[in-house]
């Protein structure tokens, strides 16, 4: 494997990883969002 090959390997591993991460955070503040609905209903 070339120079080239390497260093675009690398960049998309690292977009690919990026990606997941911000998916992530935004399906765990949507999740946090809902439990703190949920707690809110119980308690009235």
């Amino acid at each position: 494997m070339d120079a080239f090959g390497l260093v675009a390997m690398v960049v998309v591993t690292v977009g690919v990883v990026v990606a997941i991460l911000l998916f992530e955070r935004r399906r765990a503040e949507g999740i946090e969002r809902d439990l703190t609905d949920e707690a809110r209903r119980r308690r009235e």
